[in-house]
């Protein structure tokens, strides 16, 4: 069909009109519909009933991913009459779909590993929804039919395989092949199956700017999840030496949207070979059958090569990849191999045991300008310091190496290192610390190796094997070294060598616990890349397990921030979010700022944990001394506590006198619910809307923030949730909306379906966008809720200890006492140290027999911080900081919003403030406060949002601020909207 019956066709059926481009393919016929809105129009030449069933179970995908607000695929575009396939003729079909901008994957030359890794997430989306999705038995016969892409079938491409004309790619595909079929097939067999895309091809993912789609749902089948994700794997190294590097990194993104087993993981790179070994084979065939289709031989210079570097790769090495992409530790005997050393003593490796020498450290890190890097200079520093002998720490990320492998520019450079040194005189003895056996040995000689080095294999007492490596030794002692040779502990192994046979190093022995050689033998890595440290510690662990250096020899050197952000997505919870879209490396702070690891200062204005300032010196002396006196639990008599109790205590009105300390806000509020349990026999709970008081089980359950929103489950049979009252956008606004809320809550009270038990409430909803309470709610909602047999609980984890700037704590600036006050973020400056605060009667109730402890909750450290955070408050006067640079700071965003209508309220008390921002009436500034705080960090300046559609700025700084960094933030803020 040529340009002229493919437009005839698609203004006939979809009445659309647009400039035609033909399309690549390999078997039917596409075009490119350009225009306002593009389209792709796919023909096919030649339907069978198998392939009308394939077409329609394509478009019951597309649709069913459409539907599960998956919008990184096409979507269907009925035509007139509502019909997703048509026949233009006898024999053909043709359907229309959404054509997706940018440019294919393959047409880029590199990709970074985030970009790899994202592609990973793409692939695992679409599949891990795809598995939802039910089929018929006709169409997963369809699926499972003679298809040259089908990996379960991958066996009969043996069939073809002499087609190859390239010797060595030909030997390698039939290894391959042949391995499969015997070793693979069978465990693949056993794993789950489901619909998989199954053609995450170069040219089948569309990159435009960050956004990645896949397209061409053509090669679908049915089988284990895990063969989708192989085929997509295969073509992210083709244009790399390296490609198990890249496929560990689309694993990686793959695993952290939908996990691969360990059974998974352990076929993986089988099954990229496989697809590899297709793709070649494949080509061979059609381009014999059809030798003037380009479309065939995309990749195919690649894939052979790609193939043949992953054959010649050390699968172990390959595995580790695998398993640290996952979170796993690389080697899985890493565990067994530490557990032995851990229940060892190991030999001296020198003459004396390390607890009788004196030790000093080299630093020959990038942060150090003089590095001793002469066998004069270490000489020097041992003895200025009187040491006996000089120790190199594992792990550092070392200025110190030469050469291409070495360059500290490339993000991949050999620069942390994987050993211990130990610096001693030429000729100094080094022992066996273990028994052994020579496994291999070699005189280095190039500029900068190791010269002499000898490797000895041990085995744990259940036989799993690692190894010691020694290098920097001696050209002497290596006449008595021969491969195989027992070594027994405390056996003489050689002498360090000098700085002549060390080729360039001054007198010192390498030391390195190995639980792989990775396939490289001898030329094992000594120093890591920079980019892969974690999957390093995994396969030569900290030497220090054997040598016993009581001060430690773990450098703990900076990685990237981009490896930093990669490991979390396997270590840390993924329901754990970051902020901003490109996330800052923070590494210090110091009064209201933040510093990342290039030095530069951000004002913080978001964190009311850092109540005192970041790093205050009057809390950290009071938390190392105390901590290097004693820290012990609250079953002992301790002052500390009781003087903080009394303090924080003082600050209350009465009868709020009894102290419970704990570690967080959630569990203060959840201690503070078994309080009102305690108290009045009860267990319902009323609860403002879109408020939040932490993450445990039952505080979730009292928290619409969290029930109500993404992921929730609803309100709890036990909990009712009152309107919050907010004078601006809520659901009451205007004349007597006070009283319209109020009488919500009594509604609410009637509707639990158990007796009430308490109230909880911020005076200031933080949560909800900095909401502060109307005047008079708080105080007659108290009375609702005590004549309902309530009690009423004041959550002050966010607000208290001064900053409302008016009163010393929230619920004051309603003229209100609570019956329950819980605390938290601010007492400890960032220490984890909450309390709950009640009155006699309630936790006399409490005390009913059953023992309340909590093993950290008011120990020592944590009450001489907490004093001292609160002596800081009152010695410096910060609350009437807060009160005047909370004023100034309002005052300032008001004049700007007098030229500026999308400052559409600004709210709050002393520094807790919130500035909601609006498109126009009814159209709440997400987009807009989202772009604002992205500007502000690009200046230095730190800002979050609240509220049910995320368009009110939160602003919560540490207390100790002034006129000038609100001056920033004001000059920021007036830029940013100058610009719009």
């Amino acid at each position: 069909m040529d340009i002229k019956d493919a437009s005839s066709l698609l203004a006939k059926n979809w009445g659309v009109k647009g400039e035609l481009s033909p399309l690549p393919s390999e078997r039917d016929i596409n075009f490119k519909i350009g225009g306002k809105k593009a389209y792709v129009l796919k023909i096919y030449p030649k339907v069978d009933a198998d392939l009308k069933i394939r077409l329609n179970l394509q478009n019951k995908v597309l649709i069913f991913l459409q539907d599960s607000s998956i919008k990184v695929s096409p979507a269907v575009i009925p035509t007139k009459k509502k019909k997703l396939l048509v026949t233009p003729s006898k024999n053909t079909a043709a359907r229309l779909l959404t054509y997706h901008q940018g440019k294919t994957w393959g047409s880029s030359s590199e990709h970074s590993g985030e970009q790899i890794e994202e592609l990973g997430r793409l692939i695992a989306t679409v599949d891990k929804n795809l598995s939802k999705i039910s089929i018929t038995k006709a169409e997963r016969k369809s699926l499972n039919a003679n298809f040259i892409w089908n990996m379960l079938q991958a066996e009969k491409l043996l069939t073809w395989s002499s087609k190859i004309t390239d010797n060595q790619s030909r030997v390698v595909v039939e290894k391959t092949l042949n391995n499969f079929a015997k070793k693979v097939l069978p465990k693949l067999k056993k794993l789950p199956m489901q619909v998989i895309h199954n053609d995450g091809n170069d040219y089948n993912i569309i990159e435009d700017g960050e956004n990645l789609s896949l397209i061409d749902f053509g090669d679908m089948i049915y089988a284990p999840k895990v063969v989708g994700a192989a085929v997509a794997a295969a073509y992210v190294g083709l244009k790399s030496d390296d490609p198990g590097k890249q496929i560990a990194q689309f694993v990686r993104g793959y695993h952290s949207v939908n996990p691969l087993s360990n059974d998974e993981l352990l076929l993986f790179i089988e099954l990229v070979k496989v697809r590899l070994a297709a793709s070649v084979a494949n080509a061979a065939l059609q381009r014999g059958d059809n030798p003037d289709n380009e479309y065939l031989s995309i990749s195919q210079s690649d894939a052979p090569r790609t193939l043949i570097a992953l054959d010649k790769s050390d699968s172990n090495f390959l595995l580790y990849r695998l398993r640290n992409a996952i979170g796993l530790e690389a080697n899985p005997n890493a565990k067994a191999v530490r557990d032995y050393l851990l229940t060892k003593t190991a030999t001296n490796i020198l003459s004396k045991p390390f607890d009788q020498l004196k030790i000093v450290y080299m630093n020959w890190s990038f942060d150090n300008k003089d590095i001793p890097r002469s066998t004069q200079a270490l000489e020097e520093l041992k003895s200025k310091s009187g040491a006996d002998v000089v120790i190199g720490y594992y792990c550092e990320n070392r200025n110190v190496y030469q050469g291409e492998a070495f360059n500290p520019a490339a993000t991949n450079a050999r620069t942390f290192h994987l050993g211990v040194d130990i610096g001693m005189p030429a000729g100094t003895e080094v022992f066996a610390p273990l028994d052994g056996v020579i496994e291999l040995f070699n005189n280095n000689s190039t500029n900068l190796d190791y010269g002499p080095v000898v490797i000895l294999r041990h085995k744990t007492g259940s036989g799993v094997p690692f190894w010691t490596l020694y290098g920097h030794l001696s050209i002497d002692s290596m006449p008595s070294w021969q491969i195989g040779k027992e070594i027994k502990a405390g056996q003489l192994i050689g002498r360090m060598g000098t700085e002549e046979e060390n080729v360039g190093w001054p007198p010192h022995t390498h030391f390195q616990l190995l639980t792989d050689l990775c396939g490289m033998g001898i030329d094992i890595h000594g120093v890591a890349p920079k980019d892969e440290i974690p999957l390093w510690r995994g396969i030569s662990l900290n030497p220090n397990l054997i040598l016993g250096i009581q001060s430690g020899t773990d450098a703990h050197a900076r990685i990237s921030p981009a490896s930093i952000r990669s490991e979390r997505r396997v270590v840390v919870s993924q329901n754990l979010s970051l902020n901003f879209k490109k996330p800052i490396n923070i590494i210090s702070g110091s009064g209201a700022y933040l510093f990342d690891e290039q030095g530069k200062g951000y004002l913080d204005l978001v964190n009311n944990v850092a109540h005192v300032g970041h790093g205050n010196p009057r809390v950290v002396d009071a938390a190392a001394t105390q901590m290097a006196t004693l820290n012990t639990n609250t079953r002992y008599l301790h002052q500390s506590i009781i003087e903080y109790g009394k303090a924080l205590t003082s600050s209350l009105p009465d009868p709020l006198s009894v102290v419970f300390f704990v570690n967080s806000g959630s569990e203060a509020n959840d201690l503070a619910i078994r309080l009102a349990r305690a108290a009045t026999k009860s267990k319902g709970v009323v609860a403002l809307k879109d408020g939040y008081h932490g993450h445990t089980q039952a505080v979730v359950e009292i928290s619409p923030y969290k029930f109500l929103g993404k992921g929730g489950a609803g309100a709890p049979s036990h909990v009712a949730v009152a309107e919050l009252p907010d004078l601006f956008r809520g659901e009451f606004t205007g004349k007597n909306a006070t009283e319209k809320y109020l009488n919500d809550l009594k509604q609410s009270i009637k509707s639990l379906k158990q007796p009430l038990s308490a109230f909880f409430s911020e005076a200031i909803v933080s949560t909800a966008g900095q909401v502060v309470l109307p005047p008079g709610y708080l105080a007659k909602a108290f009375e609702i809720v005590r004549a309902n047999g309530g009690v009423c609980v004041s959550d002050e984890v966010q607000i208290g200890l001064g900053r409302v700037g008016d009163k010393f704590w929230g619920f004051e600036l309603h003229n209100v006492v609570p019956d329950i006050v819980t605390m938290g973020k601010p007492l400890g400056n960032g220490h984890p140290l909450a309390a709950v605060v009640t009155t006699p009667q309630i936790a006399n109730a409490f005390n009913n027999g059953m023992e309340y402890f909590n093993t950290f909750g008011g120990n020592p450290v944590s009450a001489v911080i907490g004093q001292a955070v609160l002596e800081v408050v009152y010695d410096q006067k910060l609350q009437l900081n807060a009160k005047n640079i909370g004023k100034y700071l309002t005052e300032g965003v008001k004049s700007l919003a007098k030229d500026h209508p999308i400052i559409a309220d600004v709210r709050g008390s002393g520094l807790f403030i919130g500035v909601e921002m609006m498109v126009d009436e009814k159209t709440p500034a997400t987009k807009e406060v989202a772009e604002l705080m992205e500007y502000a960090l690009s200046k230095g300046v730190l800002l979050s949002c609240d509220g049910p559609d995320n368009n009110v700025l939160k602003i919560k700084p540490p207390l100790i601020i002034t006129n000038s960094d609100v001056d920033l933030l004001l000059n920021v803020f007036s830029d940013w909207l100058g610009s719009r």
